[in-house]
């Protein structure tokens, strides 16, 4: 049995996190003011829904990895099943996995959420032909639309992420599982590619 890597030191994980974070934050800010800036406020909007749903699915499974067993997806690896494996590695670094879902990825994508609905504000404004305040007004309306549907699409996502851990973390663990073998590649510390066609067919 291959021996478990050394955990890593508290700072050098803060700094790697932070480092992440802000790279995160700098390439979804900018390709999504570049993307809202050039398509209609409609389509905007629908962008800013993208976003909070993305915020919203790894939120739920940040939770869910925190709240999973392992027996049950023990009992599926043992049988082969897709996934199942993969959904193991999730629950078995439930601490990484939970802080980049839930922080990493949700401090990014409110921040995000918030400078794209400031855009869609703008642009619905221009639409109206409507003045300073009218911008400002439609600004806080989209604003609060954010919040309450991110927040609340949270609590409700967290009841289910709770309730179906198992089946939220073999979600994960069935994408992860087919993105490893159309790349080639391991995410998750095992076998890819071809290999891992073969091993769980």
């Amino acid at each position: 049995m291959a021996k478990e890597p050394p955990p890593i030191p508290g700072w050098r994980r803060a700094v790697r996190v932070g480092l992440l974070s802000f790279l995160l934050a700098v390439v979804v800010n900018w390709s999504s003011n570049l993307a809202l800036h050039r398509v209609h406020a409609i389509i905007a909007f629908v962008i800013v829904l993208l976003l909070i749903a993305v915020n919203i699915v790894f939120d739920i499974l940040g939770t869910s990895v925190t709240a999973a067993e392992l027996p049950p997806l023990n009992s599926m690896a043992a049988k082969k099943v897709p996934g199942a494996k993969q959904a193991i590695w999730l629950v078995r670094n439930a601490d990484a996995v939970a802080n980049f879902c839930n922080d990493v990825v949700g401090d990014v994508a409110g921040a995000v959420t918030g400078a794209a609905g400031a855009t869609v504000a703008m642009k619905l404004a221009r639409m109206m032909q409507g003045a300073s305040w009218v911008e400002e007004a439609l600004g806080l309306l989209i604003i609060g639309v954010i919040s309450g549907l991110t927040v609340g699409g949270k609590a409700a996502g967290k009841s289910f992420a709770i309730e179906n851990a198992t089946t939220a973390v073999m979600a994960a663990g069935r994408i992860i599982y087919w993105a490893e073998n159309i790349t080639g590649r391991s995410f998750t510390g095992g076998r890819s590619g071809s290999n891992g066609r073969r091993r769980n067919s």
